[in-house]
């Protein structure tokens, strides 16, 4: 202490000293990014033993003093190139492909601290400028050292001019104009040093403008990202300040204490500070963003039953609370990503295949992603994957993730860094939002589930009832129908009744839909068909107006039905029918049993064809009369069966077939059925007069 007196030249370094701190202690209290936070920290705290030594050799008359002073101080200086090239790095979002030449930057600027601690090559002695202060004198290493500085600034701008991401253009001219402040310490002075010109260094100047422009950054811009103020940093500074008054306090009361009590005592002071410190910091729990709007959305959203009310409900929660802006939301189909929502709207068909590590990497990380982080994160193969996850502008992404699994993720645009009371609240709202997508989901299944459980129920009904009424006999008239279920059933179906008179009423029906809507479209105009032939004197157009109402009943509920109905009259010897919408049916003469292959077959008559599309209204029905003979019988088979309408073919398999007589609706049934599962219902109806009521 009897070498030191303050002087009037420690004044520059002594600003120097404040500056650096004030960077240090602002890049330590605002929570942002953590690698450009430990840059700016870095960079900030190896400057600070250079002018901290710089003012104490301005205060010295020893240069032997001085000469220890320098070199404690300027050795870490070799180490804020890199700690500047580590910024330059995060900030322009190449330190992991660069993550190498950082590490290698850190191992030399390591080894010339160490050359300029341990040896004379970087500051071999000094000597008095003509100011009065002390200066180093050149060594072998001292240009070298000094240009450190330089040297990886210069890498840092290259990489970071050619290899800027767009978005991050702007943040990136703040960090070279402040590195470019920073770089002219070594290039002022360095004349000075091998005596070239000048006798007071200006090095502190553009220091002090550099830390200056650098608080400014981190404090009003978005340099670091910036989530907050970080109150637990804050609380541990002042443990760390309250420690250090206390120790000293201590050490100057009691002067001719043992120095091992003394470290003792400090030792116990500091762990209780400390202890204390980090206990405060844990009991203070994070704060959340609009709180009670929060409990309001998530209390409601349960409500909600459809994906796009859901995205709506939280776009209009996110806008409302911290202006965030929704630009797609995608949901978790089979390993890909489906657009539910965004520009174009809720709905819009767009695939996003995703990779498993990417969805796992995203569960792990639930936390809304601001992209511009991705600049700072080790990602290693998945950098490009989830870099493409900033579609349509979004520079936000909040994935939805419900009990460790990815249900989907939001794309927003937010135009600043995140709040941690603002991520909270984001965060708080995902989940919620993520758990209802989920319930959605599972409901619609469920409901999908009961609905293929009702078809194939309702097809096996179908198949049930109408497979026991293969063959019936009602009165003089014997009725033989083959039939087989599609998957989800046609409504093909068939009915029959004997009138009062000892007429048959017949009536073959086909839906136009599948499944249980087709079966309850059916099932409508069979009730409608038992229901009306229950009288006296029932005419064809009875039964047609009875079916009617029902059919357009049916028709309006979006599934109309084909019928064809039929009277036949044995006394008579005739047959009423009606077609709507159906292809209609045949006669067709019994050929005699007489075992010859060669024997002339007969020829089918058509009943109706060509009434109208197939599911017409019943008022447009095409109605005939033709005669029916004893031996005649009467053909009407589904449209699947039939092959699409083709009645000419039809017509052929009806001659060859003829033979048969009312069994070749079971060989035409088992026939179309051999060639695969049908994918409509195939049924063939056959009605003849009983031989032995002939």
């Amino acid at each position: 202490m009897q070498d030191l007196a303050w002087s009037w030249q420690g004044l520059p370094y002594a600003l120097c000293v404040l500056a650096f701190s004030a960077v240090g202690v602002a890049a330590a209290l605002i929570r942002g990014d953590r690698v450009l936070r430990l840059g700016m920290i870095g960079a900030s705290a190896a400057a600070l033993p250079w002018a901290i030594c710089s003012t104490l050799v301005a205060c010295t008359y020893d240069p032997l003093l001085a000469t220890r002073l320098l070199r404690l101080g300027n050795g870490p200086v070799a180490l804020v190139g890199p700690d500047l090239l580590l910024v330059l790095l995060g900030a322009s979002g190449q330190l992991e492909r660069y993550r190498w030449l950082a590490r290698a930057a850190a191992v030399i600027g390591g080894g010339f601290v160490a050359a300029c601690w341990l040896t004379e090559w970087t500051v071999p002695g000094v000597r008095e400028l003509s100011s009065g202060l002390f200066y180093p004198s050149p060594g072998p290493l001292t240009g070298l050292h000094v240009l450190q500085l330089g040297i990886w600034l210069l890498v840092g701008l290259v990489i970071a001019r050619q290899t800027a991401p767009r978005g991050d253009h702007r943040r990136v001219v703040y960090t070279l104009v402040a590195v470019l402040g920073l770089g002219t310490i070594a290039s002022a002075d360095i004349l000075l040093i091998y005596d070239i010109v000048g006798s007071f260094p200006i090095a502190w100047l553009p220091a002090l403008l550099a830390c200056v422009l650098a608080v400014y950054l981190m404090a009003r811009t978005d340099f670091l990202r910036s989530r907050g103020f970080d109150r637990g940093v804050l609380i541990e500074l002042a443990g760390f300040g309250v420690a250090t008054g206390i120790i000293a306090y201590i050490t100057l009361a009691a002067p001719g204490g043992s120095p091992l009590e003394l470290a003792l005592l400090g030792a116990l002071v500091w762990a209780i500070v400390t202890a204390s410190a980090w206990g405060l910091v844990r009991r203070r729990p994070t704060g959340v963003i609009g709180a009670r709007r929060l409990g309001e959305f998530v209390a409601r959203v349960a409500d909600l039953a459809d994906e796009a009310a859901v995205i709506a409900k939280v776009s209009a929660l996110w806008k409302m609370g911290i202006g965030l802006d929704v630009r797609a939301v995608w949901t978790m189909a089979d390993d890909a990503f489906v657009r539910l929502g965004g520009p174009g709207g809720p709905g819009d068909a767009e695939r996003w295949p995703v990779e498993p590590e990417v969805a796992s990497w995203l569960v792990r990380h639930e936390e809304p992603l601001a992209m511009a982080d991705l600049a700072t994160m080790r990602l290693g193969p998945l950098r490009p994957h989830l870099a493409a996850l900033g579609a349509y502008g979004a520079t936000l992404v909040v994935p939805l993730v419900d009990r460790d699994t990815l249900v989907g993720l939001i794309e927003s645009r937010y135009d600043r860094a995140l709040r941690e009371d603002e991520r909270g609240f984001i965060a708080e709202s995902a989940r919620a939002v993520a758990r209802q997508l989920t319930f959605v989901s599972l409901a619609r299944e469920a409901a999908r589930e009961g609905e293929t459980a009702r078809e194939v129920e309702v097809a096996e009904a179908m198949r049930l009832q109408t497979a026991a009424s293969r063959d019936d006999e009602l009165g003089r008239w014997s009725v033989v129908a083959a039939y087989r279920s599609a998957a989800r059933t046609t409504g093909a179906a068939w009915s029959a009744s004997l009138l009062d008179d000892g007429r048959l009423a017949v009536m073959v029906t086909e839906a136009q839909a599948h499944g249980v809507p087709a079966a309850l479209a059916t099932a409508a105009l069979t009730g409608a068909f038992a229901a009306a032939v229950i009288g006296r004197g029932i005419t064809l157009d009875d039964l047609l107006g009875s079916l009617r109402a029902s059919a357009d009943g049916v028709v309006r509920g979006g599934e109309p039905v084909a019928a064809f109905v039929a009277i036949l009259d044995g006394v008579a010897g005739t047959v009423e029918y009606g077609c709507a919408g159906h292809h209609g049916g045949h006669v067709m003469a019994q050929m005699p049993d007489t075992g010859s292959l060669s024997a002339p077959r007969p020829v089918p008559v058509a009943l109706g064809g060509g009434g109208g599309a197939l599911g017409a209204s019943q008022a447009i029905a095409t109605r005939g009369q033709l005669e029916l003979r004893p031996d005649a019988m009467l053909i009407v088979a589904s449209s699947a069966l039939r092959g699409d309408g083709d009645d000419a073919r039809w017509v052929a398999t009806l001659r060859q077939l003829a033979p048969l007589g009312p069994r070749l609706a079971s060989l035409a049934v088992e026939r179309a059925a051999s060639a695969g599962a049908p994918a409509e219902d195939l049924l063939a109806v056959v009605v003849r007069a009983r031989p032995r009521a002939q």
